[in-house]
């Protein structure tokens, strides 16, 4: 199981650039309704056109902190579960034109892209902005990029075609090398003159083509499409969270595929759907059950619209997964609140 890299800098335990960057955009300002439309609008402007989909959408956040290092930008994305599908359509002629080296993620990131699909926590991606490729975020973003330009990497590769998609494994003799280099570079990037700045990017673009040169060698292409039929089947259900009965078969007809296909990749990609299915139901719920607006709407009507059968498996379900049944909950949920509101008005009167 990968733990994480150990190498970048971190606070709370979390990796953390923000010390460093000198450009920060956030959703934590914006209304909780236009969260979600406003990271779109953020990410088009700077990857160009994309589909999204929320995969939990109730609470949207997301961040990201940038800083430049000569010709390199370097990202640092976290924020709650989504994925990003780029088509071709989505793809113009005057759309930046870069390779995007998505670094040790530390959540499962899954990914189809060229020739390539991976699905899993850590590893450095390849991927080229002006192909079309699949993103999901299924346990939230945290990863990081490299915004390389397209001549600069192909000076140190080659015509890097052949590359897209490709990842570097966490097991790969090559990855802490690079992990290393550039989570010292993000720390003293501030304290180089340009000068330095161009030679210390350069050396970090020789390390990252010399790693994925290297992988090429070892690891064959796929033709597999499966990384993106898994973030389209997930998008569908979470669309249809309230639909009572849904079951595989709903699911694969939605995406026009057989339902021996859709078990094959979610067994492949070890995720059991209708398990998943279960567990965003449950976690709508709860939100709901915790929603002050919700507070007049009976237990037995949130049940209903997040597609269980009926209240006594909505209770039964809820309680094995949160120690409380949905009553219980949603009235421990009403006192805290109130205790919450009161702190102000006892400070207040102090």
């Amino acid at each position: 199981m990968y733990e994480g890299d150990g190498r970048f800098p971190r606070v709370d335990g979390k990796r953390d650039i923000s010390a460093y960057t000198t450009l920060t955009m956030s959703t934590d300002a914006v209304p909780l309704r236009a969260r979600f439309d406003y990271w779109i609008e953020a990410c088009r402007s700077m990857f160009g056109g994309f589909e999204f989909v929320d995969l939990e959408p109730k609470g949207f956040q997301a961040a990201v902190n940038v800083l430049t290092v000569d010709n390199l930008t370097i990202s640092h994305y976290v924020g709650v579960p989504h994925a990003m599908i780029r088509t071709k359509s989505h793809i113009r002629s005057a759309d930046n034109d870069f390779y995007l080296v998505i670094l040790a993620s530390e959540r499962t990131f899954r990914m189809e892209h060229g020739r390539y699909c991976r699905s899993g926590p850590g590893g450095i991606a390849l991927m080229d902005n002006t192909q079309p490729f699949v993103g999901g975020h299924p346990e939230g973003l945290d990863i990081i990029n490299v915004f390389i330009p397209r001549a600069v990497l192909e000076r140190a590769v080659g015509p890097a075609r052949s590359l897209t998609g490709l990842t570097i494994d966490a097991t790969q003799t090559s990855f802490p090398i690079i992990t290393s280099y550039l989570a010292t570079l993000i720390k003293h990037s501030a304290t180089l003159d340009p000068e330095r700045q161009a030679r210390m990017a350069a050396v970090a673009v020789e390390l990252i083509a010399a790693g994925f040169s290297e992988k090429l060698q070892t690891d064959p292409p796929r033709s597999l499409s499966g990384a993106a039929i898994l973030s389209r089947a997930q998008a569908f259900i979470a669309d249809h969270l309230g639909v009572e009965g849904l079951s595989i078969n709903d699911v694969a007809a939605g995406l026009n595929i057989s339902v021996r296909r859709l078990q094959e990749v979610a067994s492949a990609e070890s995720v059991a759907l209708m398990d998943w299915m279960w567990e965003r139901r449950m976690q709508q719920a709860r939100a709901k059950l915790a929603d002050p607006a919700q507070i007049s709407v009976p237990v037995g009507l949130i049940a209903y619209q997040c597609g269980f059968a009926s209240q006594a498996h909505f209770s039964r379900r809820f309680k094995e997964r949160f120690g409380q049944t949905p009553t219980e909950y949603k009235a421990a949920s009403s006192i805290t609140r109130a205790a919450q509101t009161a702190r102000p008005v006892l400070s207040a009167l102090r």
